[in-house]
């Protein structure tokens, strides 16, 4: 049996209640050259019958492994090692897509004659009443960083996309990601800066790829915990990647290193630690975080005030 063209890799953890989302979505896929690789994050709920469900059908070539609890960051890359396909997409547990999704992706990562210089076709999210989230990409899209998405063109908005695996699973391959282990969320931004800011290319198109649904009752949304111990040390390590990842770059844009430099220091106080570990830990911007500090150091005594947190 020849190998799939894309392989789907999903983390998932006690979403037994939205993975029929997802299986809808995949099934009623155009393109179908595909398999499915669920990520069981240590689930408490029936989702290994739920994916048993789904395999009895026999629509979709679905591979299913549990593990021990290890946070979403480390499953995904668990499940990264495990592709085998020339692309993969990392589809979450809740989410579903339109039904070109694959083929629009597929037909656009193809286009890249490249492809050591690529890492990712990204494209739009939109929500269940077809509105784009966020912005859409200038110039009828481009080819360039993330950053300059983010930062140089003010895009805004989660996105969605495909991946070239040999140039992601090398990348991997030179990436040291153990010492998050037992360590909570980690936002997956920790890794994605360290490439992006090597001039690893991704490649932004104008077309809706995924649908976004909204959950704002999720008790383990990062967006309702960013106070909690739960997610403060990796929204820590996601402010200090970035931060070291795109050094003196960001002196073009302080607002953003300003808003990133304090972002780091509360979440680093939060964790307890001094001025000096803070310091130590950062690449650039040393004498401008002895300046910052007392800001940042304000701003905690003041939220405490406001919310005993």
């Amino acid at each position: 049996m020849s190998e799939v063209k894309i392989t789907i890799v999903t983390p998932s953890y006690n979403r037994a209640h939205t993975l029929t989302r997802v299986y809808d979505s995949l099934k009623n896929q155009t393109f179908k050259d595909f398999k499915w690789i669920i990520m069981d994050d240590g689930s408490t709920d029936h989702t290994k019958e739920i994916v048993e469900n789904f395999q009895s059908e026999g629509l979709i070539n679905i591979e299913y492994f549990w593990n021990e609890n290890q946070h979403k960051f480390i499953t995904v890359f668990e499940g990264i090692k495990k592709v085998t396909s020339k692309y993969f997409m990392v589809l979450d547990s809740d989410d579903s897509y339109p039904e070109n999704t694959l083929q629009t992706l597929f037909d656009e990562v193809e286009k890249i004659g490249n492809q050591d210089e690529y890492i990712s076709v990204m494209g739009l999210s939109q929500y269940t009443d077809e509105k784009i989230v966020g912005h859409q990409y200038p110039n009828n899209g481009f080819d360039g960083s993330i950053f300059d998405m983010r930062y140089k063109y003010k895009v805004r908005g989660d996105k969605f996309g495909i991946f070239i695996t040999k140039t992601y699973q090398q990348l991997l391959k030179n990436y040291d990601y153990a010492h998050y282990q037992g360590k909570g969320y980690i936002p997956q931004a920790v890794f994605f800066n360290t490439y992006d800011a090597d001039g690893i290319k991704t490649r932004f198109v104008n077309k809706v790829v995924r649908n976004y649904h909204l959950d704002e009752e999720d008790a383990n949304s990062v967006s309702n915990t960013r106070w909690s111990g739960k997610n403060t040390f990796g929204l820590m390590e996601g402010y200090r990647s970035f931060l070291n990842s795109y050094g003196t770059k960001l002196f073009k844009y302080p607002k953003a290193l300003i808003r990133n430099l304090v972002g780091y220091q509360i979440y680093s106080i939060i964790n307890h630690k001094s001025l000096s570990e803070i310091n130590k830990d950062l690449k650039y911007f040393k004498l401008l975080s002895i300046l910052m500090y007392p800001l940042s150091f304000g701003y905690i005594k003041y939220k405490k005030n406001q919310t005993n947190f």
